[in-house]
């Protein structure tokens, strides 16, 4: 199914920031996190000098960008927080401290989504209704929770390239894809806790990039790049960041926008009927149950 996008637009095109500063690392690696500087330091980077480069790279092209912010960050980093929305850009929710969602009850995770709600209402005035999950993690319980808590969208899950309704027990909330191969942590996250990356040169990344989006450029799709502060903040990598950008402001009829308009955009679609509609795949393969009793 295509999409139709606003003023004819042949497509969308999204640049997104998790905006995580030292929250993840607190999660993933607590004993380097308590014992060792080095992890916690380079993830500061993000916040106290990747974002204002990246802060600037957006008004040099008067660009729209989206940031999900876990409530942890969002309280130690207020002012970077209140200075993202007073810009223009859209803001999300991101879990509190990066959890992963796969360690949590229901419960649990209710009262993480209520906590960073409160913790960016506090800031901001509002509370965000759009969502990524930490890692792009997501419990089948996840989206029914966002509904309830009056969430519109979610960018976590990967079967698309344009934006529809995900069906659920609860309702629908609207998803819009994203993939790993327009991830930034996947060829520059290396950290000292995590060694298993090798750093990919610049240029190929930006071959990758590129290529994926003539790729979105011909299916009228929608291009969510998703970036971290403390890694394509740094130098080359925001080189590489503006080259990309350069590259697809030559293409016409781009609709450059963050995704709480693509939210808005969509929701309006999905009253009118016009947006496709999806389920989850089942929790176990079709006849499972009775495989197993032979």
């Amino acid at each position: 199914m295509t999409i139709t996008w606003p003023n004819q637009k042949r497509m969308a095109v999204c640049l997104t920031w998790d905006f995580d500063g030292e929250s993840a690392a607190y999660v993933r690696y607590p004993k380097q996190s308590r014992k060792l500087l080095s992890e916690l330091h380079q993830r500061r980077y993000g916040p106290t000098l990747g974002m204002k480069k990246i802060l600037n790279l957006l008004d040099k092209y008067q660009l729209s960008g989206t940031f999900y912010i876990p409530g942890y960050t969002a309280g130690v980093y207020r002012e970077v927080t209140k200075s993202i929305r007073e810009q223009g850009h859209a803001i999300g929710l991101h879990g509190y401290i990066h959890e992963s969602l796969d360690d949590l009850s229901q419960k649990d995770e209710e009262d993480i989504l209520l906590k960073s709600k409160e913790m960016l209402h506090d800031i901001l005035g509002y509370a965000p209704n759009i969502y990524r999950s930490p890692s792009w993690e997501l419990n089948r319980w996840t989206p029914d929770l966002l509904i309830k808590h009056g969430i519109l969208s979610d960018s976590s899950l990967m079967d698309d390239e344009i934006p529809y309704e995900l069906k659920t027990k609860g309702g629908s909330i609207i998803e819009i894809p994203i993939q790993w191969i327009l991830d930034d942590a996947e060829y520059w996250g290396h950290t000292r806790a995590s060694r298993n990356k090798t750093i990919v040169d610049p240029d190929t990344v930006f071959k990758i990039w590129s290529r994926e989006f003539d790729g979105y450029y011909d299916s009228g799709g929608c291009f969510v790049l998703t970036l971290h502060p403390f890694i394509s903040g740094r130098s080359v990598y925001m080189q590489t960041v503006e080259k990309l950008i350069k590259y697809m402001r030559q293409f016409p009829d781009i609709w450059w926008t963050n995704l709480e308009e693509v939210t808005r955009y969509c929701d309006e679609l999905r009253k009118k009927g016009e947006l496709e509609i999806k389920e989850s795949p089942p929790a176990e393969p079709f006849g499972y149950e009775a495989l197993l009793r032979g």
